[in-house]
């Protein structure tokens, strides 16, 4: 049986569990692009990726210091006057989860608990700022992972930028690499419905809002084979070079090095590869890439259910 069959077979016995799913495979050796689930994936279907937003945001952060324009100890204050907090944050800390910032905001777990369908609705730039001036800061250098802290960050860049965050990693990031469908704002026409692990629909997606830099982008598989196939080998000039800086760990802890954004796996057979995975309301994703191969592997799902080791379990079977 071949690498590829192993694939299908893979996907085959996974995607029972699923209401749709897509996986996206790279490398030297070609790659392609796997649908399947309980309902049909067109084309072109877009999903929420989450957490994995974290990635393009660190790139916005990673072409800025490149170009000359901050650096990673830059307090973000500088970009946001006014800005209240226990302790100096720099934009280095925000990206690499050190500032030592909640993992959310309060107002998150209150919504939360009274199970509000969209807990991130009304966080505005204002409630963004009160809960940074509000929020304890504990272990300070230490990774200690903060969506709170990645909003604030896309918020910054954005503020400084004079733009909508959308708008912002369009241009630094998507259109360079001719990411069309990558967005904030996706046309409700071609948006999957997230389920829950039994089944049924979510009401609506998250909106995230002033929190945006933390996982508000949608992508189609197609565009996330794209991304991964440039993670691995990165273009010439800038965004390249920023590519490269954001996949160069930062700070270490025990079998994991934290780039800008990244995860980068020290130990076991995935050594050396990029990761990041995202899980939204409904929604879940997985991204890893082994430059070293040049191979990456892509797996998003509209079910509230882990693609981790589906990921993972790609770059093996796609492996030449």
């Amino acid at each position: 049986m071949s690498r590829l069959d192993d694939l299908d077979a893979l996907i085959g016995r996974t995607a029972p569990h699923h209401s749709a799913l897509a996986v996206a495979t790279t490398g030297p050796g070609g790659g392609g692009i796997h649908r399947a689930g309980r309902h049909e994936v067109p084309p072109g279907a877009l999903w929420q990726i989450g957490s994995v937003t974290k990635v393009f945001t660190a790139l916005v952060l990673a072409r800025a210091v490149v170009r000359g324009d901050v650096t990673l100890e830059t307090p973000v204050a500088a970009l946001l006057p006014g800005l209240e907090a226990r302790a100096p944050i720099t934009l280095g800390q925000l990206a690499t989860h050190t500032a030592g910032l909640p993992r959310v905001p309060g107002s998150v777990w209150r919504h939360a608990l009274t199970r509000d369908a969209d807990p991130y609705a009304g966080i505005d730039a204002g409630r963004l700022r009160a809960a940074v001036g509000s929020a304890r800061l504990r272990g300070a250098g230490r990774p200690r992972y903060s969506n709170l802290g990645f909003g604030l960050l896309g918020h910054a860049l954005a503020a400084a930028a004079g733009t909508a965050y959308g708008d912002l990693v369009h241009a630094e990031v998507c259109e360079p690499l001719g990411l069309a469908d990558t967005t904030t704002t996706p046309p409700a026409s071609r948006t999957l419905t997230g389920h829950t692990r039994r089944g049924r629909a979510r009401a609506r997606a998250w909106g995230f809002d002033a929190m945006a830099g933390c996982g508000a982008l949608w992508s189609s598989i197609e565009d996330m084979q794209r991304f991964a196939a440039h993670v691995v080998d990165p273009p010439e000039g800038e965004l390249g070079e920023a590519m490269r800086l954001a996949a160069t760990p930062v700070v270490e802890t025990a079998g994991v090095g934290h780039g800008l954004g990244w995860l980068v796996l020290r130990r076991g057979p995935a050594a050396g590869c990029l990761f990041h995975n995202g899980g939204t309301y409904g929604f879940r994703s997985a991204l890893v890439a082994d430059p070293a191969t040049g191979r990456a592997a892509v797996a998003l799902a509209a079910t509230d259910r882990s693609v981790d080791g589906l990921a993972f379990r790609a770059l093996k079977a796609a492996a030449a």
